[in-house]
């Protein structure tokens, strides 16, 4: 089990302002890689106070690059419909070659209504859209020259550059939102990814998309091992709110409880959520995950 950081801004400017929030994510991420945390996690949303403080993840990942040396840097996720593909996977490269192969690459389909409308792109178009840029993408990186005719997307005789350190391509991440453990949502992940991160999720609806994920990956002849990554807040407090859902908070021991029961159904990794920021406690909490929970949930 592997443990991260997720940073999802969800702040008013009347609270913090953005640069105040990137310096606290920056320092936070110094200590999380002396600790041996193995990953941060950033987010592109727009226009809202929910997650729109990010609307380029590959900026802010460049920077905790900068000034780590072993966190993986996830793109929590970038967004196809919003992005040209031809460009994305050249800025996707350079960020992996700019942290020496450290890249893991999350997409998502985006769901918030007033994205979709200020970009001109209409929701029915998301999943095609995802589907396609992503097989642009790993075609731009995996081959030589590509010439494309998309139903979005059509060129001819592309070489992307740079090429990603990693071969054949950075590891690729599918997003999904509660309640979308559907046919095309198992399809694509089964297909198309290394890894899932569903995103608030209880743990037996995590459990019921890892076997159905699973069949249809054998089905489909895969024999490489998925990644399994829920979205958590992890969270060391003396009660329990959050316990039942994606959420896992309460004392060590509970928390304790709750991690090795994610690892039984093959969960992989799990992140600190940290919408907002208070360095000294969340560096307090991050140090006394690692010295009272980590060794007891191993």
């Amino acid at each position: 089990m592997k443990f991260g950081l997720n940073f999802f801004p969800s702040f008013r400017p009347s609270d913090l302002s953005t640069a105040a929030y990137f310096d606290q994510v920056l320092r936070m991420c110094e200590r999380a890689d002396q600790l041996g945390y193995r990953s941060a996690k950033a987010v592109e949303h727009y226009f809202h106070d929910y997650g729109g403080q990010t609307p380029n993840p590959i900026v802010l990942l460049s920077a905790i690059a900068a000034r780590t040396r072993r966190l993986r840097l996830i793109t929590g996720a970038v967004i196809p419909a919003f992005n040209h593909p031809v460009k994305l996977a050249g800025e996707l490269a350079m960020l992996d070659n700019v942290s020496g192969g450290r890249l893991d690459v999350g997409f998502g389909r985006a769901f918030i209504p007033k994205e979709f409308e200020v970009f001109g792109i209409s929701m029915d178009e998301s999943r095609a859209r995802f589907e396609e840029g992503i097989d642009i993408i790993t075609r731009l990186w995996t081959e030589d020259r590509v010439t494309y005719q998309g139903k979005f997307h059509r060129f001819n005789d592309v070489h992307s550059t740079p090429r990603p350190v990693q071969k054949p391509h950075p590891p690729i991440w599918v997003g999904g939102m509660p309640g979308v453990i559907s046919a095309p949502a198992v399809r694509r992940v089964a297909l198309l990814c290394d890894a899932w991160h569903p995103l608030g999720l209880s743990l037996d609806d995590v459990e019921k998309g890892i076997a159905t994920i699973r069949q249809m990956a054998a089905k489909a002849g895969r024999r490489d091992e998925l990644k399994f990554a829920p979205r958590n807040l992890l969270n060391l407090t003396p009660d329990a709110k959050g316990r039942g859902r994606a959420a896992f908070e309460g004392s060590p021991d509970e928390v304790v409880a709750d991690i090795r029961r994610a690892r039984g159904l093959g969960v992989d990794y799990l992140t600190f959520d940290m919408p907002k920021l208070d360095v000294p406690g969340m560096v307090r909490t991050i140090e006394r995950f690692v010295k009272d929970v980590k060794p007891a949930a191993a």
